[in-house]
């Protein structure tokens, strides 16, 4: 039997490795004025970490592509230069 984290693990990779359509992200963009958004990635252990940023925005539809900021300082600069991807919530 299989652990459900593990089932649940596999389909949030799969689904994370999916393609982004352009209609789809030129919709979540065109909905997103401007506010507040908040950014996660895992570390090397697969926990999550998330930080608010206000400094995201659009940069191009094909490829999908978003531009968000972090200060150098940051003490989780590499968490997030590590990963091998990031989630961005919009609030």
């Amino acid at each position: 039997m299989q652990n459900t984290n593990t089932n649940n693990n596999e389909a949030e990779l799969a689904a994370s490795l999916a393609p982004v359509e352009p209609v789809a992200l030129r919709q979540a963009m065109g909905s997103f004025l401007t506010g507040v958004t908040v950014v996660t990635a895992r570390n090397e252990q697969g926990l999550p970490y998330g930080l608010t940023v206000n400094s995201f925005n659009s940069v191009s539809l094909d490829p999908p592509l978003v531009l968000w900021s972090l200060d150098k300082r940051n003490d989780k600069l590499d968490l997030f230069r590590n990963a091998g991807g990031f989630t961005v919530n919009i609030m």
